[in-house]
């Protein structure tokens, strides 16, 4: 039986963090610790702006095997590819690589859209500016309980890693970079639902998508933050409004966040994560993989 490829992705942020930023690189070593205690390598996004402010943990999680993807410029409320020009598109992800590449010193190859917001040009933009692998499509996953509430394009999304296309990122096309899509079903697979559900249900979900993964051979990607592992982080207590029940361009319906809320003590989510990591790590037929170790595979599959 092929073994079924595992990929933890982490998504870095400082543009919400700015009083803090002393704090993240702290997380980012945590995360690591964590890692190399389960011996898994993972591929971290990082926006440029953000990498440019840590050049020295870009350079640990490099040395310790792991990837780093590209997560845009600055990740800021300007950056939502889905409404963005083509052109203003290819210039922040161009400017974006660029950068990031200067930290690395080696080629980037991975992206994800900040809050998974992209388009058919996001698709072409990457292309042209030489992305191999995107991974910001969440298949099946119910707009309701994100920030897009529009987005039907997620319902009829592939389940498996597919060329998609300059029209749409939810459908196959002839795009030359690959789709890698985040594991969901109605929700993403991501550290929020651990928050919103506890850990049973979390575990429950990666057991669905394993025997999924078993019977299709799909890949499963898991999706946190290095803040989630932190255990004493301050949080920001969810206070109901009114208004949070009417839906919100750039936040969908908010009151959902009641729901990450109420089981939100920071020492549980850390413990839930490095729980259900240790879940995946004691099944026999995985293999972790980053999205760049993806692409030789995905090519030998297209070539057989």
């Amino acid at each position: 039986m092929a073994k079924i490829p595992i990929i933890i992705s982490l998504d870095v942020h400082t543009h919400v963090y700015q009083d803090k930023l002393n704090e993240v690189p702290v997380w980012i070593e945590k995360t690591l610790r964590v890692l190399d205690d389960i011996s898994i390598k993972s591929s971290f996004f990082f926006p440029a702006e953000c990498a440019e402010q840590m050049p020295r943990e870009v350079r640990m999680i490099l040395d310790e095997g792991h990837e780093i993807g590209c997560h845009s410029l600055t990740h800021k409320p300007d950056e939502q590819y889905n409404t963005m020009p083509f052109d203003n598109q290819k210039n922040k992800l161009s400017e974006a690589k660029k950068r990031i590449e200067e930290v690395t010193m080696k080629e980037i190859v991975s992206f994800r859209a900040p809050v998974f917001r992209l388009n058919g040009n996001t698709i072409r933009a990457l292309d042209e500016v030489g992305f191999k692998i995107d991974s910001s499509v969440c298949p099946q996953r119910l707009g309701i309980f994100s920030s897009d509430i529009t987005n039907i394009g997620w319902l009829f999304a592939p389940r498996k890693p597919y060329h998609p296309s300059y029209d749409s990122p939810f459908t196959r096309g002839n795009a030359l970079l690959w789709e890698v899509p985040v594991s969901s079903f109605i929700v993403p697979f991501m550290a929020n639902v651990g928050m919103a559900f506890g850990r049973m249900i979390e575990k429950l979900f990666f057991k669905f998508l394993h025997i999924e993964s078993t019977m299709f051979n799909n890949p499963i990607v898991y999706l946190f933050h290095p803040e989630d592992l932190e255990e004493n982080r301050e949080t920001l207590q969810y206070k109901f409004h009114w208004n949070h029940l009417l839906p919100s361009k750039s936040h969908g319906f908010k009151v959902r966040y009641a729901l990450y809320n109420r089981n939100h003590n920071p020492k549980k989510t850390s413990e839930n994560i490095i729980s259900l990591l240790k879940t995946i790590k004691n099944q026999n037929n995985i293999n972790f993989l980053t999205c760049e170790q993806m692409i030789p595979l995905l090519e030998n599959k297209r070539e057989q």
